[in-house]
């Protein structure tokens, strides 16, 4: 097989040929226009600094003064696993993938030996691999477990199993790779030809692969096990051109990038055509586009498709933790937004605050640093997003607001690029190993931020200003004695008796960041105090101090909270439980996307009497 790399143009593959003429001609005309935004950075959080070197990079055989690797030929993309202790490199050269041990404070360190890296052909000390040519991209499973490698020159997905040091072992025999052709051991699939791209819906049971010659999504089930096995007949893949068997799709010309919604309800494919596919997702992993203008967005509007702005030479697409925004880069230097509609509808944001490019597009936000934008990460707590730019050299920051909005911070906090005498004087901080910046990722903790650089080849590691804890504050009870509801769920409408007693009692609380509040009910007892413990009385300890002691009670209700002021009404009952008059205490702790939890807050309660009927009052 011919290969054929069209991410961006390489600094040193002369040998490969270039995607054909469509692709390469959109990517010609595109790197004529260009686009990004600017904006407050106000908040430190999501701020970057790069280590000086050798900490700050890792590059193939220590060059630029990085830690020395090996496998690093053009890094390609660069992956954090969910537990966050690894990271892994494809390179297209090598036809392999780097495997790095992560530390707390976000240093790589590459394993020894062959467990460092794995490639097609076992060179360079690596262990033997399949499937591998022109490796890609790498996907690790939601439970960690699994590692998927799509590679174009192959036309195949790598599997791998994960320990849980981070060690990848390919899969022994057939299991451990399907390609187009079924060569090299492999299962025999469909639409795999120069595979790009590929996501794990989050129950962990279906993956998808893009194909940019193929301009198709094929569609895999997932055993727990971590194998793959491609859906039969149309189930199985869906192409532009209903070809190899597969279902007719729109707007799927050089599928470059796919995303599953985290509700699991919704796939997009970012196409280098210029436009965004909309699929609907059903509990079975099998893929049907919406129907009419709603299943595409284009940039010329063909498909037909809703018209979008700035989408010509789609790269990657990308969806914040919340669900309700998502994000596509377009190689000519744009950052695409879109609002996501609870049906899984896509509609880029009016005005300036639906694209920002550099350099200007007409109806775009101005931006700096993203020429040849190739890739968007999204931290985990929403307040970031960050683009790595090919042509700029650069990793570009934005400030991302609580409606999905992105603003380019300004100044130098707004962009660090590798050579910054090519932009204005003082527009971006300086960085290293930056040249060809061609994939970003957020490491789940939020404290890294990892940048894979073609012409470098080397990845770049920057630490991020992070607030890990959500802030919960104001928690109040209005009244704090009140009769709870004879049946019903734990937050409901409330009311007022006959008598003109209060049913259910209004909660109310503030947040700093958007997050689940989980709320759980203490029985208040009567107890002694015994060796500094509160204990339960007995007539031993009878003329000991009194104290207060708490008891958990089965059953918990959550809410989810906004940023700033916000309130319920809680009804006195929980799931498993009918509150009976007592006092109690009210616990709530709040979670925010990323995972980190508040301190927590209490109140005190009474249910009054017993739970009454609610008359409609």
């Amino acid at each position: 097989m011919v290969r054929r790399e069209a991410l961006v143009p390489t600094a040193a593959s002369p040998s490969r040929s270039s995607k054909p003429s469509m692709i390469a001609k959109v990517l010609a005309l595109s790197v004529l226009w260009c686009c990004v935004a600017v904006a407050d950075a106000s908040a430190a959080t999501g701020a970057l600094t790069q280590r000086p070197a050798p900490a700050g990079c890792v590059a193939e055989a220590g060059a630029g003064g990085c830690a020395g690797g090996r496998a690093l030929a053009e890094a390609g993309s660069v992956t954090v696993s969910p537990d966050g202790k690894s990271a892994y490199v494809t390179s297209s050269p090598a036809d392999a993938v780097a495997v790095f041990d992560r530390a707390a404070s976000g240093e790589l360190t590459q394993k020894s030996g062959t467990m460092g890296c794995i490639a097609d052909t076992g060179a360079g000390d690596c262990a033997d691999g399949r499937g591998l040519d022109g490796a890609r991209s790498l996907t690790v499973s939601p439970d960690g477990n699994s590692a998927y490698v799509t590679s174009f020159g192959s036309g195949a997905v790598a599997v791998f199993d994960r320990a849980a040091t981070g060690e990848l072992t390919q899969k022994p025999g057939a299991a451990g790779c399907i390609s187009e052709t079924g060569a090299g051991d492999c299962v025999d699939g469909r639409a795999l030809d120069e595979a790009r791209s590929l996501t794990i819906s989050p129950d962990g049971k279906h993956a998808y692969v893009t194909s940019l010659s193929a301009d198709a999504v094929a569609v895999f089930d997932r055993a727990a096990t971590g194998e793959l096995t491609q859906k039969p007949g149309t189930a199985g893949c869906i192409s532009r051109t209903g070809a190899d068997g597969c279902a007719q799709g729109r707007a799927l010309s050089g599928a470059e990038a796919v995303v599953v919604s985290p509700d699991g309800k919704s796939v997009y494919v970012a196409a280098f055509g210029g436009a965004v596919a909309i699929f609907d997702r059903a509990a079975t992993g099998e893929l049907k586009q919406k129907p009419g203008t709603a299943g595409c967005i284009s940039d010329s509007g063909d498909g037909p498709c809703i018209a979008g702005r700035a989408l010509r030479a789609a790269r990657s697409v990308t969806m914040s933790l919340d669900g309700k925004s998502a994000y596509v880069t377009a190689a000519g230097g744009a950052v695409v937004v879109f609002d996501r509609a609870a049906n899984g509808t896509l509609t880029q944001k009016p005005g300036p605050a639906g694209c920002i490019a550099d350099p200007a597009v007409t109806g775009c936000a101005d931006g700096r640093a993203l020429k040849g934008s190739a890739s968007v990460a999204v931290s985990r707590d929403g307040k970031s997003a960050y683009v790595a730019s090919y042509f700029s050299d650069s990793l570009t920051v934005f400030d991302r607001a609580a409606t999905g909005a992105l603003t380019q911070r300004p100044g130098e906090a707004g962009c660090i690029t590798e050579v910054p005498k090519a932009l204005p004087t003082g527009a971006c901080d300086h960085g290293t190993s930056l040249k060809g910046a061609a994939s970003a990722t957020v490491s789940p903790d939020g404290n890294s931020v990892y940048v894979a650089s073609a012409i470098s080849n080397a990845v770049a590691l920057f630490d991020r200003e992070n607030d890990p804890k959500p802030v919960l504050s104001g928690l109040r009870l209005s009244p704090s004695s009140f009769r709870a509801t004879s049946a019903g769920p734990s937050i409901g409408p409330g009311g007022t008796s006959a008598g003109g007693t209060s049913i259910g009692t209004r909660v109310s609380y503030k947040l700093s960041e958007p997050a689940v509040v989980r709320f759980e009910v203490q029985r208040v007892l009567e107890g002694h105090n015994v060796g500094g413990k509160c204990v339960k009385p007995k007539s031993s300890n009878a003329r000991t101090i009194r104290c207060r002691r708490y008891a958990t009670l089965p059953g918990a209700f959550q809410h989810q909270g906004k940023t700033g002021p916000n309130r319920f009404t809680f009804t006195g009952r929980l799931p498993a439980l009918e509150l009976q008059p007592a006092r109690y205490r009210l616990r709530a702790v709040a979670t925010d996307l990323a995972g980190n939890t508040s301190s927590r807050r209490t109140r005190t309660f009474d249910i009054i009497l017993s739970p009454p009927h609610i008359d409609g009052s």
